[in-house]
């Protein structure tokens, strides 16, 4: 049975999630609700939990400093958030789990269940401490520079700007690196597209994004081509064309100013 504290400031939001743990998932019980840090720390001091549900925003001390203050060497940590654009491309870089407000059934029992997975196996427990751990240390810089990518046996961080392009593969993205090298990531093309600098990443086409520090050629034949840098030749679709022609007129008088 997994043990689980519960932190956020406000009360009706440690209630209804406490509702939902106990009668839509299995196998997880509520230990402990605290409304701030310095109660959760209390709390810690005392007792052992498996789990912490923790929001994000709160006053005096956010969730970040929490974990900051306490040992989560043996903790799962699911951050619960109001729709924050720097905070969800943060955890989505880290493949940490988070759950929106308000709290989806469906997602927050996905979440338990990934939350049993780590305890049971030591390998997905370790991959989880060094991303959440990731993760706190992106929470404090202003831009993402590199992303975590679980690994059979590990974790490999892998720098945006060692991204040429991303290729949809139904579920997974193909990570395209200027090495030659290629990373299938269980994340779809949308993620990305969601978490990547705009100015740099451009969507263009259903299947692929493109680093515009890579781009070689552009060809307006058969609709429009792009050639990167690796040699890999992408179409782009009319509904991207201009778009994509604009972030490269823009990336093209960035390099000329910087000259």
């Amino acid at each position: 049975m997994l043990r689980a504290l519960l932190v956020d400031d406000e009360a009706k939001n440690l209630s209804g999630l406490e509702f939902l743990l106990h009668h839509d998932c299995e196998g997880i019980r509520v230990t402990g609700k605290s409304q701030s840090a310095e109660e959760a720390r209390a709390f810690l001091k005392k007792n052992t939990v498996d789990v912490i549900f923790l929001d994000i925003t709160m006053p005096h001390e956010d969730g970040f400093q929490l974990l900051e203050s306490i040992d989560t060497t043996h903790l799962s940590v699911v951050f619960v958030t109001a729709h924050n654009e720097y905070t969800l491309r943060a955890i989505r870089a880290s493949a940490v789990d988070y759950l929106l407000k308000p709290v989806n059934i469906d997602e927050l029992q996905k979440a338990v269940e990934k939350v049993k997975l780590s305890v049971n196996n030591p390998l997905v427990a370790e991959q989880s401490r060094m991303l959440l751990q990731h993760f706190i240390s992106l929470s404090g810089s202003k831009a993402i520079q590199k992303i975590a990518v679980p690994q059979l046996g590990g974790i490999r961080f892998v720098e945006l700007d060692e991204i040429v392009s991303l290729q949809a593969d139904s579920n997974y993205t193909i990570l395209h690196l200027k090495d030659m090298q290629k990373l299938v990531i269980s994340k779809t093309l949308k993620d990305f597209d969601e978490l990547l600098d705009e100015n740099e990443f451009v969507r263009i086409h259903k299947s692929y994004i493109v680093n515009t520090n890579y781009v070689k050629e552009y060809s307006g034949t058969d609709g429009g081509m792009v050639k990167m840098a690796d040699g890999n030749r992408w179409s782009i679709s009319r509904r991207q064309l201009d778009n994509f022609l604009e972030k490269m007129k823009q990336a093209t008088l960035t390099f000329g100013k910087a000259k």
